[in-house]
C-alpha cells in the first residue's frame, strides 16, 4: 500500500505530531508498506536530513508565522509541485496531520482524483489559540477554531482522534464524518538499550556533574506557555526548600524558554534546574531512564505521549489529570494522576521519592499499562481502516462507471 502523511510540522521542529508521523511511518514500513512525507522545509532542515536520511521525505517550501517564528506552514504557491509529487506516489490512501496549508492542497488533490482521505484531530486548537494570538478576544477565536476545524474535517472520509475527550470535542464542532479513537502508539524498541545504562549515565553526569547524587525531576517537549511548566518550577522551588538532593531537567526548546530561564532565576532556584534543549528522540531515551519521577503539567494534550515514553523507561510519572493526559494514564497507572494543585502535586512526588517499595510497584505497573498503548496495535487498527475505506473507493468508482 502506498500511504501518503502530508502535514505543516516535521522535524526538527518539536511536537508530539511529529512523533506520530514517524511512530506510524516505522511500523507501517516493517508491516511492508510505503510511507511518504510531504512536509515543510526549515533552515536547519537539510543539515538534519542528511543526518537521519528518512526515506521517501518530500519538503516544500515555507514560510514562518507571524505570530509565531517557531512554526512554519508550506506556502500555497507550492500547490502545483505538491500536485507533482502526488501524480508521481499515486498514494492507495492520503493521511492528513494538519488543518492548514497543506491540508487545503492535498484535499483538493484528493478530492479531484478520488483518494480515500483520512485526517487525524492532533491538537486541540481552541484551548491554544489564546497562546498564539492572544490579541484576539478568546471567545471569536474560540468560535474561528471550531468553524475551521468544521470545515477541515467534514471534508475527510473519516476523522482519527488519539482519545476520547478529543472525539467528545469533535462532536461540539459539528463534525458529521466517521470519528475513530486510534492512539499514536509507543514502539517499545525505541527504549531499548545497545549497551548498559551505566555507561549513558557516566555520560550524562560528565556533562551535567551537578546532577550527581541527586533525586532527578524530568520533563521532555516543546517549551511553549500551554505546557504550564511554570507550575513545575514552583513545584521545584517548594520541595528545594524542603530537601536539598532534588534537581529537575527540562528538555526541549520552544518560544517560552526564555521566560521560564527567567522565572527560574527569579524563583532562585537557577542552580538547581537544567535546560539541555533539544535532545534528539534516540537520546531521550536515557534521560528517561535516569530520572526519578517524570513530571509533566500540561493541560491541553490530546494524548501526552512523553508520559507513556516515561513509563516504557519503567520511571513512574506524576501529571495533571487533563485531557489526553487524563485517558493515558487511566488514573493512577504507573505513577499518580492529580488534580491542578501545586500541593498534592508535590506530595506525590514526595511519596515517590521517600518509598522505595512504593516506587518499585509504580515502576513495574509503568512497564505493564504502555503495553496496551503499542505501536503495532494501533497500526493494525489504522491499517485495517485504510483497506476499509479503499474498498470503498474502489466500489464506488465501479458504480460510477457502470452508470
Amino acid at each position: 500500500m502506498k500511504i501518503v502523511f502530508a502535514c505543516d510540522q516535521y522535524w526538527p521542529s518539536i511536537s508530539g505530531v511529529c512523533v506520530s508521523l514517524d511512530a506510524f511511518r516505522k511500523q507501517f514500513t516493517k508491516m511492508g508498506h510505503t510511507v511518504f512525507l510531504l512536509v515543510p522545509e526549515y533552515p536547519e532542515a537539510a543539515e538534519f536530513d542528511n543526518r537521519i536520511q528518512t526515506a521517501n521525505l518530500i519538503r516544500f517550501k515555507s514560510h514562518k508565522l507571524s505570530f509565531n517564528d517557531e512554526n512554519h506552514l508550506v506556502n500555497r504557491s507550492e500547490k502545483k509541485n505538491i500536485f507533482k509529487a502526488l501524480d508521481a506516489i499515486k498514494p492507495d490512501i492520503i493521511h492528513i496531520h494538519t488543518e492548514f496549508n497543506m491540508n487545503k492542497m492535498v484535499t483538493t488533490y484528493a478530492k479531484e482524483n478520488a483518494i480515500p482521505l483520512v485526517m487525524t484531530a492532533h491538537t486541540n486548537w481552541e484551548e491554544l489559540i489564546h497562546h498564539y494570538i492572544p490579541i484576539i478576544p478568546l471567545r471569536l477565536a474560540r468560535l474561528y477554531c471550531r468553524y475551521i476545524m468544521n470545515n477541515r474535517y467534514n471534508k475527510s472520509d473519516t476523522v482519527i482522534v488519539p482519545t476520547s475527550l478529543m472525539e467528545v470535542l469533535l462532536d461540539l464542532y459539528f463534525v458529521e464524518k466517521p470519528i475513530r479513537i486510534i492512539p499514536t502508539g509507543i514502539d517499545k524498541e525505541d527504549f531499548y538499550f545497545t549497551e548498559p545504562l551505566s555507561i549513558q549515565k557516566e555520560d550524562f553526569y560528565k556533562k551535567y556533574p551537578q546532577c550527581q547524587g541527586k533525586k532527578m525531576l524530568f520533563t521532555a517537549g516543546r517549551l511553549g506557555k500551554e505546557k504550564n511548566i511554570e507550575f513545575l518550577l514552583d513545584v521545584m522551588y517548594n520541595l528545594s526548600q524542603k530537601r536539598s538532593d532534588i534537581i529537575f531537567v527540562i528538555s526541549g526548546n520552544g518560544p517560552a524558554r526564555q521566560e521560564l530561564e527567567a522565572y527560574a532565576a527569579k524563583l532562585n532556584i537557577t542552580d538547581k534546574v537544567i535546560f539541555t534543549g533539544f535532545i534528539e528522540r534516540q537520546y531521550l531515551k536515557s534521560l528517561y531512564s535516569i530520572a526519578d519521577v517524570f513530571v509533566f503539567a500540561s493541560k491541553v494534550e490530546s494524548q501526552g505521549m512523553v508520559a507513556l515514553e516515561s513509563m516504557c523507561c519503567g520511571t513512574p510519572v506524576v501529571a495533571i489529570g487533563k485531557m489526553g493526559t487524563r485517558e493515558v494514564m487511566g488514573g493512577d497507572f504507573g505513577g499518580f494522576m492529580v488534580d491542578d494543585e501545586l500541593d498534592i502535586f508535590e506530595e506525590k512526588i514526595e511519596l515517590l521519592l521517600s518509598n522505595p517499595e512504593l516506587y518499585i510497584s509504580k515502576s513495574q505497573e509503568a512497564l505493564k499499562h504502555v503495553d496496551k498503548w503499542t505501536i503495532d496495535v494501533q497500526a493494525e487498527r489504522m491499517i485495517k481502516l485504510y483497506n476499509s475505506l479503499i474498498t470503498k473507493a474502489k466500489i464506488q468508482k465501479e458504480l460510477a462507471l457502470k452508470c
